[in-house]
């Protein structure tokens, strides 16, 4: 800790505005109230955390429901009332319904993770879900399956040896710190780059080739960069006979994704794709960036992505530097989530039955499922929930999840403000910041480098409000299992994950604000095997999948009655899929483009953020505009087989023809009110968030 002057005080601590947890200084004056923070130079977010820190509708206080569900009628009551009633409540279900039938759901802030779901197998119930049933999760899962390492975590960190970089559909300016200054939104001196994206976006701007492909259509284009790599013979082979499963069967599959085919599937022109196949399989070492969510979140994303990631493999690009590096864990603290219990001893998780590949690779059940559960009791009946940090806006068709939620038996919820999900709440309870809570984060970093923090608290919490992690522990002890959360001590709890760490680097993680950079022990490995430039590790163990090698036809998928090469669907909603529904709704709609002013429906309540973006916009084409009389600024109705959402027109010529996206995270505009929650991913279980069908009409009032 060190003093401005003497009045004030600079305390160091961690961001959680998004989970980057990038560091900063924050200044408290004497009388406790924090006035400036600084460190956070691109980041609005970052910048103007403390008009939410103090936002005066913030909830503080613990609050129980007096009037009807959707209503806002609460009452202030004590925490032990609530905590009491939480706990009765989840034990009246398992009385009568079994554990099973009470579900413990994560969204924001990660942080409290692995005490929630402790709590959750604990209890007794193997229903822990979190928001990665539609974020990041399959990207991983499809990642796994197929190389048996993690890609699209170090995908976008930057090597000096890449000679041509294809970006597919991530924009690092709204998405990735430093944002415009990220290494993607810079031209670079000999290295080449290609976009693909429905968007012109600023990253596209800079692109030598930019493929403005009709959205869900990725793995067709994939494929036909396969197809040509092949034909030209720019694979290496060699790479390919020593470390590829199912190389010809691919290799066959592809020869129907010509130019000249998927030119007309995806949008674009047919030498556009030629020139980015041979500027990607010429210009080496290549590396694809690509997005957690971009290429998943369709109908067949899964395969989508599988077919996309392959192309490192084609041309032997596979963990090396200038290539796309394997992601490895570096030390990491001890779990504390019991989910080898729920693995062995309790019953299957919401997704076992639905998506086995998904749950085989993921610790938690499939949170897309559960207005099914609670609404139809397949695969599994909810009747009670916790939650921390939900909001209906993540669920496709959300006014489905939204009434969903109201015929709960009993549902409490923890959060900083009121949104759609807590006012279906019976009790809900008021969550502290990242300024006023401590944590343990192990941030992942790149492909061998992570970093270790404590982060310790700022500030005291606002009224009453309480670290949503200390609440879980609370209730453990409510439920009569104290000696399992350390009698409710947080503190306790952390330090337990710690213990895993070794000794020099958990007391160096505690003392420095800053954190200790940790390493992943693969380094040494290659090392001592003679490997001294450190990459290229399937030379020495080869690939973490059934076969040892790189799965162009996988055998899991294939055992579990999928198909095991990475084919393309059209989406279930396109003007090729669905030919008579395009007719009512002839425009493809996206959406869920990143911006730096807001984290998904977080901040949209921040007067400055909202100065900087103040409303839900729909960007549309000047000629899909013009056509239906829509002026830039006016108010429009955008509507879908699920409903109608009004936004605000953004006539902008980034947009291909045919095509709008519109901005997610609004409660008062939520886009996903419109997005279709019945043709999930059948692997994953994904919603098609990015590839569905709309119209947009003109002439409504604000």
């Amino acid at each position: 800790m060190t003093t401005s002057h003497a009045a004030d005080t600079v305390k160091h601590t961690t961001c959680y505005e998004c989970d980057a947890n990038c560091a900063f200084t924050v200044t408290i004056n004497p009388e406790g109230v924090a006035t400036g923070v600084k460190g956070l130079k691109n980041c609005p977010r970052g910048q103007l955390q403390l008009e939410r820190q103090y936002h005066p509708d913030r909830l503080l206080y613990p609050l129980k429901r007096v009037g009807p569900r959707g209503s806002g009628e609460f009452e202030r009551i004590s925490w032990d009332e609530a905590l009491i009633t939480i706990a009765d409540k989840l034990n009246e279900t398992k009385e009568k319904h079994g554990a099973p039938a009470a579900a413990f759901f994560a969204g924001y802030t990660k942080e409290a993770r692995p005490q929630l779901q402790r709590l959750a197998h604990a209890f007794g119930s193997p229903n822990y879900l979190t928001e990665s049933g539609c974020c990041f999760s399959s990207t991983m899962v499809a990642e796994k399956l197929t190389y048996g390492y993690k890609m699209k975590t170090t995908s976008t960190i930057e090597s000096p040896k890449t000679k041509c970089v294809l970006v597919w559909s991530t924009n690092a300016s709204g998405s990735i710190p430093p944002f415009e200054n990220h290494h993607l939104n810079k031209k670079k001196r000999n290295r080449q780059m290609i976009v693909v994206d429905p968007r012109r976006t600023e990253t596209a701007e800079l692109a030598d080739i930019h493929l403005q492909i009709r959205p869900g259509t990725d793995g067709a284009l994939a494929l036909c960069f396969h197809h040509l790599i092949f034909k030209n013979n720019w694979q290496d082979q060699a790479f390919l006979d020593e470390w590829g499963s199912g190389v010809e069967a691919f290799k066959e599959y592809v020869k129907d994704f010509t130019p000249e085919s998927v030119a007309e599937i995806c949008g674009v022109d047919a030498a556009d794709i030629c020139a980015a196949v041979e500027m990607f399989s010429t210009a080496l070492p290549s590396q694809i960036a690509m997005s957690p969510t971009s290429t998943v979140q369709h109908s067949n994303g899964f395969q989508n992505h599988r077919a996309m990631i392959l192309l490192s493999a084609v041309l032997g690009m596979v963990d090396r530097e200038g290539g796309n590096r394997f992601f490895n864990d570096k030390v990491l603290p001890k779990p504390i989530e019991k989910f080898d219990i729920c693995l062995n001893e309790l019953p299957p998780r919401i997704g076992d039955e639905t998506f086995p590949i998904w749950t085989k690779y993921w610790p938690a059940a499939q949170s897309m499922l559960m207005p099914d559960c609670i609404l139809e009791g397949k695969p599994q009946k909810m009747r009670a929930l916790v939650a921390m940090g939900i909001n209906t806006a993540m669920w496709a068709n959300s006014k489905r999840m939204e009434r969903a939620l109201g015929e709960l038996d009993f549902f409490a919820a923890s959060d900083f403000f009121h949104n759609p999900a807590t006012l279906q709440a019976d009790i809900v309870l008021p969550a502290a910041t990242s300024l006023e809570r401590s944590a343990l984060i192990a941030y992942p970093g790149c492909a061998y480098q992570g970093e270790v923090k404590y982060r310790r608290r700022a500030l005291p919490p606002r009224g009453e409000a309480k670290p949503d992690a200390q609440m879980f522990l609370e209730l453990g002890v409510k439920l009569g299992m104290a000696d399992e959360f350390w009698n409710g001590d947080l503190d306790a709890s952390w330090a337990e994950m710690a213990s895993g760490l070794p000794d020099e680097i958990r007391e160096e993680a505690y003392e420095k604000p800053q954190g200790v950079i940790v390493y992943s022990p693969v380094i040494d490995d290659l090392v001592d095997e003679g490997y001294m430039d450190a990459d290229r590790q399937w030379r020495m163990t080869g690939f973490k999948t059934v076969t040892g090698k790189i799965e162009f036809d996988s055998l899991e998928l294939r055992d579990e009655g999928y198909d095991g090469l990475p084919t393309y669907k059209e989406p279930q909603e396109s003007p090729i899929s669905s030919p008579e529904l395009f007719k009512a709704f002839p425009l493809v709609l996206t959406s869920g483009g990143r911006q730096k002013t807001f984290t998904h429906s977080q901040q949209h309540n921040i007067e400055g953020l909202l100065a900087l973006d103040p409303k839900p916009r729909v960007q549309i084409h000047p000629e899909d505009a013009a056509a239906r009389g829509i002026e830039q600024g006016c108010a429009v109705m955008v509507s879908s087989p699920r409903g109608a959402v009004e936004f605000y027109a953004e006539v902008t010529d980034i947009m291909k023809v045919g095509v709008v996206h519109c901005f997610h995270g609004w409660n008062d505009a939520n886009v996903n009110e419109l997005t279709d929650d019945a043709s999930l991913d059948p692997i994953s279980g994904f919603p098609a968030f990015k590839s569905l069908l709309c119209e947009v009409a003109a002439g409504h009032s604000s």
